[in-house]
Parts: C-alpha cells; structure tokens; sequence
C-alpha cells in the first residue's frame, strides 16, 4: 500500500501536535455482534495510527476490545471473537464503542451489563453506537430527550421501546453532545472518520478515506437509503412500477403530474403519500436518481459531460455540476478523476 498521498496530506495538515497522551478507544465484543460493525471502528482508528507511524509520528489511538468474558465469543457470521478485557479489568476509556449485531437487544436488558455502561459513560469523551447499538444507548437512558441514529429496518421498534429518545431513521449519523450514532454498518465508518476529523483535522480523515478506497466522505446529514432501494422496500408495486418508468425516462423532462399518472392517483394524492411513504418530495428523488445515473455514465470511458448531461435530463452541464456539488461535496470532474 503507498502512502504517498497520504504523507502529502499530513504535511500540509495544520494546527495539531501529535505530542501528547493517546486516546483510548473500547470496542464491545459480544455474543452475536455484526462483525461489520466491529470492523468499522478497529479499522478506522488503526489505520490512523497505521499512516501515523508511516510519517514518522506516534500513533494516536489505542485500541483494546472487552467483553463480559474473554472467551470467544461468536459473531453473526459465525466468526469467534475474543476481547482482551473483561468490564471488570479493561483500562479507562476515553471512547467507548457500542458495535451492532442480533445480541445488541439481550445485551441492553442486562442489568449488571447497563450499570457497567452508565458508570463508564460517565467518565468517558465519547460514546459511539453503530446500527442496533443504538439500544444500549437508548435503555441507558442517557439518550432521553436527545437524537439518536439507527439502521433503518429497527427505527420503529426502537422509537417503540424507548419512546423519550429521538430516533433518527433516514441521516447516516448524529451527534448529541458526546454520545455519536451511525446507522447501519458501512455508515459506522462514516461516523469514524467523522471522529478522526475532530481530533486530527479534514486532511487526515480525507487520507483514511483514501486508505480505506472511500472515495466520497459522506456527511452525517446524507441519507441512509440509496435512491432505487427507498423504492424497492416498498409494497405497493404502483411505486416499483414509478422506478422502472422514471428510470426508462430519465433524459427526458418529467413533471410530478407524469409520475402521478404513472400510479393512478391525481396529483395532489400522489404528493402527499409520496412524501409520506419515502420522506422526500417526488422531484428530489427524481434528482437523486438522475445524480446516480450521472456517477454511473462518469465512469464510463468516452462519455462527455454535456452528453452525461443529456441522458440524465439535466441539459445544461454547468446545473449538473452544481447539482453534483450539492450533493456530494465534489464536481463531476473531481469524481470521475479520482473513482476511476
């Protein structure tokens, strides 16, 4: 691996010195956890002290996994996992990571397991859950009255059981004072780089990103939901039907009265439950759809950015560069240099 542009980052990154203590960074293992998760956080932070050591510098953060016990443990995936400390004897935590996974729920209805996770919550920087260990923040009850991210498929339930809590079911994550939350899984890399870019500056999260072939750093505000699949998990075939036809029409110019056409309802219907079922309006998932086929065509060889323009149905080139801005913090230009 070349850590080329990586060096070339960290020169030209100000403000920091690398001088000081490491942070400590716990990461909960436990029966049934989504290795994913896991995975998120060990290689986000490890690589940060991976690409420090490749400058020269000293790594930044130290990571140790705990677990109720330092047997293995078996993952979703049926890998065995072990932790290196129990939650009697793990070191003081600076951040404490709350990974997802099928065993988040019992995890969180134990009793000796909360009272461990309030009493380090108290002492700790920042507390960071991905997916479902969203629930061991929310039966804390640290979380009350505060925002929390959660992969989409458990929004519901967890509003449902915890109903003080602010469920947030559509950013990729949020931040409410030290308590950090993702969605589901590839978000909790989101959510890590957000971390790294706190302690060490943008030019470092954007090397990791790099590092980890993350082309696109997505915001927290993002949504967790590609375009097509918002659509997709939908069980009314009228709006599969919508996709396929806004799809087939892309280079073309729709209005919402095309779309409500395509679903049999009038206009004013189809509005409205639209922006029920899907939490956008018709015409801003009409553009998400067009900006997707646009990323698709940009890497393709041989394809100019008026004609990308033309096949998405965005006919001046200089409003797709600004609708790609908008979207996704770069130019199509930009995109198609990099990702390609």
């Amino acid at each position: 691996m070349s850590f080329r542009p990586v060096l070339f980052l960290l020169q030209c990154s100000l403000g920091y010195s690398f001088g000081r203590n490491m942070i400590n960074v716990g990461v909960l293992i436990y029966p049934e956890i989504q290795a994913l998760d896991l995975a998120a956080a060990v290689d986000c932070f490890g690589q940060v002290n991976q690409t420090l050591k490749s400058t020269g510098r000293q790594p930044f953060y130290r990571l140790f996994t705990i677990g109720q016990t330092t047997t293995a443990v078996k993952a979703e995936n049926g890998l065995q996992l072990s932790a290196e400390y129990t939650l009697q004897d793990c070191p003081a935590i600076d951040y404490l990571v709350l990974p997802g996974g099928a065993g988040a729920r019992p995890l969180a209805a134990d009793p000796a397991f909360m009272a461990w996770l309030q009493q380090r919550a108290a002492g700790a920087q920042k507390l960071l859950s991905i997916c479902t260990g969203a629930y061991m923040l929310a039966h804390s009850s640290l979380l009350d009255g505060k925002p929390l991210a959660t992969h989409w498929r458990f929004a519901k339930d967890l509003q449902q059981r915890y109903p003080k809590v602010q469920v947030n079911a559509t950013e990729l994550y949020v931040m409410a004072d030290k308590f950090y939350s993702s969605g589901g899984m590839t978000a909790g890399i989101d959510l890590c780089l957000a971390v790294i870019e706190q302690d060490l500056g943008v030019a470092i999260a954007q090397a990791i990103a790099q590092e980890l072939v993350m082309y696109l750093r997505r915001s927290g505000k993002q949504s967790q939901y590609a375009s097509p699949l918002k659509i997709q998990h939908s069980a009314e075939q009228r709006f599969t039907r919508l996709q396929s036809w806004l799809l087939d029409n892309l280079a073309q110019p729709v209005s919402v009265a095309d779309m409500a056409a395509q679903t049999a309802l009038s206009e004013r219907q189809f509005r409205r439950v639209f922006q029920s079922r899907f939490a956008m309006s018709p015409m801003q998932y009409l553009q998400q759809l067009r900006l997707d086929k646009a990323r698709s065509l940009l890497l393709c060889d041989g394809y100019s950015l008026k004609h990308i323009s033309q096949q998405v149905g965005v006919n001046d080139p200089r409003n797709l560069i600004r609708m790609f801005n908008k979207a996704f913090g770069c130019t199509p230009g930009e995109y198609q240099k990099h990702f390609r």
